[in-house]
């Protein structure tokens, strides 16, 4: 029987946070525990999570005070190994990192951790996010990389979380995981076929269109993205609202980061491995566009 922990960060989520307790509580396969680490809310999620402690000894809440505003990046980390500190089920396989602004397939666990069983050399994985709108209803799919999963409902295996040593604490956590990972020669995958339900929009998105473009470009270089690859992403993205001043935005942010030498987040050499990584995909961009051509 597969043993796994979750640990869920949250802060002031009293519209949603029920709605992901349920989902996880209807799941065909249970966590040992799940750890809820409550980030001073200061609306009723605090309430809403203590009254299913009572009924479910396996969800645990932990209450930090205050700070006084929202923490991207660092704060989230921090948070998080709060939770991961006070696991007590300490024989667990699998840890689950759960934002409590979403909900899941019923199946969502039972079916990601058959992908795991059915590939040893899977180290995280998750399933793909659909945004629900304002109303509940239509959801659009987010789009995303066969290799990179969604930090709101990631999974580790557990020698895979040892081996990289965790979270780093930093904005773009998310992906320094998923890049140590395969830097350690772990398979990492975002299965498009398993549904996670996204209440509310990503940092970037909330950021608004056209700034949340720029602030995109600017953490591309503060990653140490190769800048041929920001700038295909730039072009790819012109078609999107806001229409042809998104694109460009990209690029200007990764430009203005550039030229004001803004502080790297990644190590020189998970820097040198993105960028093998992005020229990897320029080259087969390039190959592809020379044999459709060919034969047109």
């Amino acid at each position: 029987m597969i043993k796994f922990v979750i640990i869920s960060p949250v802060r002031n989520e009293e519209d949603f946070v029920e709605k992901t307790i349920e989902s996880v509580i209807n799941q065909t396969v249970i966590p040992d525990e799940w750890i809820i680490v409550n980030d001073g809310s200061t609306d009723l999620t605090q309430e809403i999570i203590e009254k299913y402690t009572y009924d479910h000894d396996w969800i645990k809440l932990i209450n930090l005070k205050d700070r006084g505003f929202y923490y991207p990046g660092t704060g989230v980390v921090n948070v998080i190994k709060q939770g991961f500190e006070n696991i007590s089920k300490n024989d667990w396989d699998f840890l689950v990192k759960l934002d409590c602004d979403i909900t899941i397939e019923n199946n969502y666990f039972e079916n990601i951790f058959k992908e795991f069983e059915n590939n040893p050399k899977l180290g995280i994985a998750s399933g793909a996010i659909h945004l629900v709108n304002a109303n509940g209803g239509q959801t659009i799919k987010e789009k995303s990389q066969y290799d990179h999963p969604w930090g709101a409902s990631k999974i580790y295996r557990r020698k895979c979380y040892d081996q990289i040593n965790g979270w780093k604490p930093i904005p773009g956590w998310d992906l320094a995981d998923v890049l140590s990972a395969q830097m350690n020669n772990w398979e990492t995958r975002c299965f498009d076929e398993y549904k996670i339900f996204h209440f509310r929009q990503t940092g970037i998105r909330r950021a608004g269109l056209t700034k949340g473009r720029f602030l995109l470009g600017r953490f591309h270089y503060r990653y140490g993205y190769d800048p041929v690859y920001t700038l295909l992403k730039s072009i790819y993205r012109i078609a999107e609202k806001p229409i042809i001043i998104g694109g460009v935005s990209i690029f200007l942010g990764y430009i203005y980061a550039a030229i004001i030498k803004e502080k790297r987040l990644f190590d020189k050499d998970m820097r040198k491995f993105l960028r093998k990584k992005h020229r990897k995909y320029i080259n087969q961009k390039i190959t592809t566009f020379s044999i459709h051509n060919g034969n047109s």
